[in-house]
């Protein structure tokens, strides 16, 4: 008889629990404020692989492709050719590639020697959470590129590996 009343009352609470976890689960999400990482993205910091500090708006009145990437990442390793295609193209006309790294300086820097990057590279450092909420990548995907107008806002964003060509369509479009 005991035991009954044991096993009654465990299924009693795990029923009890179970309500109180569909209840808690199943009531709508808060509404969520509108983003507003354009409006702050001209005081995003930038730390070059020399140490040097600046800020996104330096680049005030340029077109920015913005590329998150990594040397461990073989996507980036794919697409970074293209990127180094596109600054050498665009450069004249205001267009600078920005890229940042998730990874340490060592490495970046044999990777840059390696691929012969022509464009600044920055270390996100401890500061990734940052980056992605402020280039409105909230995957942390890499690579990741989001391009910035004239007026420093988002404009475009493609999670993946980018082609020249699709970055030379997002450009055109802008100039």
């Amino acid at each position: 008889m005991k035991r009954d009343h044991f096993l009654l009352g465990a299924i009693a609470l795990g029923s009890l629990l179970a309500g109180v976890l569909l209840f808690k689960f199943l009531q709508p999400l808060p509404e969520q404020p509108p983003s507003t990482t354009n409006i702050e993205l001209h005081s995003v910091p930038l730390t070059d692989i020399d140490g040097q500090q600046t800020l996104l708006k330096d680049w005030a009145g340029d077109i920015l492709i913005v590329n998150f990437w990594a040397p461990w990442c073989a996507p980036c390793r794919r697409e970074i050719p293209a990127l180094i295609e596109i600054q050498r193209e665009y450069r004249a006309r205001g267009v600078h590639v920005l890229g940042l790294a998730f990874d340490g300086e060592e490495q970046v820097r044999r990777f840059a020697t390696e691929y012969q990057i022509s464009y600044p590279l920055f270390l996100t450092g401890n500061r990734s959470a940052m980056y992605n909420a402020a280039f409105d990548n909230p995957s942390g995907s890499l690579p990741y590129t989001a391009l910035i107008s004239r007026d420093q806002s988002i404009v475009f964003q493609h999670n993946g590996e980018l082609s020249a060509q699709q970055l030379r369509t997002q450009l055109e479009a802008l100039l």
